[in-house]
């Protein structure tokens, strides 16, 4: 893993980003949604609401991870809501996404004095479960993830 470097992206390095999170919802086949103006506000923004890191090498991008904090009375303060974590196909293995997380949770202690970190790994992904049990994640039997989106989301919005 010599020769890599991990830092914050900036607006320089969003095109690097968005090139990243393209290939992992490739890999997973999941839709990718996003576009290089919205990752730029939601990371170099004036009210940005979250923070990505750059694995780079000579080779190119090595990975990223894209983060956005979280507040859980249950934890006792501040967290880390890692929604994309990607490393090349070359680099698995070796121990990158554990750098990547390690400087994931540098940045958000000095961001926002982060103390715990929480993903989410696809039930059909069992490398990827493998890799988050043997660094200590503990799934959680008690919460199931939901979201709220379209129609139901702009009935919501009407509400009041």
């Amino acid at each position: 893993m010599d020769g890599i470097v991990i830092a914050p992206v900036t607006q320089d390095t969003v095109p690097l980003l968005d090139a990243a999170l393209r290939r992992l919802a490739t890999d997973l086949g999941d839709d990718y949604l996003a576009d290089q103006a919205t990752l730029s506000a939601a990371i170099c923004g004036p009210a940005s609401g979250c923070f990505a890191l750059l694995a780079s090498s000579d080779e190119g991008t090595m990975g990223v991870v894209l983060v956005a904090p979280v507040f859980s009375t249950m934890r006792g303060g501040a967290g880390l809501f890692v929604s994309d974590l990607w490393v090349a196909a070359s680099a698995r293995g070796k121990g990158l996404a554990r750098r990547l997380l390690a400087a994931t949770l540098q940045e958000g202690a000095r961001r926002h004095s982060a103390r715990f970190l929480k993903l989410t790994v696809y039930h059909d992904n069992p490398g990827a479960r493998a890799s988050y049990d043997r660094l200590g994640f503990a799934a959680s039997p008690d919460e199931t993830n939901m979201f709220l989106t379209g129609a139901a989301l702009e009935t919501l919005r009407e509400t009041l």
